[in-house]
């Protein structure tokens, strides 16, 4: 009878804990389904087989810096949002209504720059998810990255992100 019990706890246990990684994946997946429907997006995305074609490389300032980034990219996402007149809501706000109903945090920002963001879905130091929002006045852009990534030092991560934009 215990031997069934415990088995009965693991089972409802790892329920759980499937349950709720794939629900985070809906709320991606629902977010960027949303986007693909407004006729103002281009979207478009890499797979793992075309990441790995054209390896990309993390271009470091030294050696050490690209040391502090591991694991496997499995998917990049891209969102460009281009309306033809300035709309109800900025292209940020559209994306948050999506992150805020999951387990999100919010890198935290040295400087003073409001037009960029980049939330990630984490677990201690592995990172699934990596998204980058960068909005103007009415234009705006979303850059994923999902996969399992060990990062050790996520102040470098988003050092790196703003070199880049």
């Amino acid at each position: 009878m215990r031997t069934i019990m415990r088995f009965s706890i693991l089972f409802v246990l790892v329920g759980f804990i499937q349950t709720s990684i794939f629900s985070q994946e809906n709320i991606s997946n629902k977010m960027f389904s949303y986007f693909r429907e407004l006729d103002e997006v281009t979207y478009f995305s890499f797979s793992k087989n075309l990441i790995d074609i054209v390896d990309l490389d993390i271009d470091a300032d030294d050696d050490e810096a690209a040391k502090k980034i591991t694991g496997d990219l499995n998917e990049i996402k891209v969102v460009i949002y281009k309306p033809d007149f300035k709309p109800e809501k900025s292209f940020r706000d559209q994306a948050m209504k999506f992150l805020n109903k999951g387990d999100y945090d919010l890198v935290e920002e040295d400087d003073n720059d409001d037009d960029t963001e980049v939330w990630i879905h984490r677990k201690g130091k592995k990172i699934y998810e990596c998204h980058v929002i960068f909005q103007g006045e009415q234009n705006g852009v979303l850059l994923s990255f999902f996969g399992d990534f060990n990062v050790k030092d996520v102040k470098k991560l988003k050092e790196k992100i703003n070199d880049y934009k």
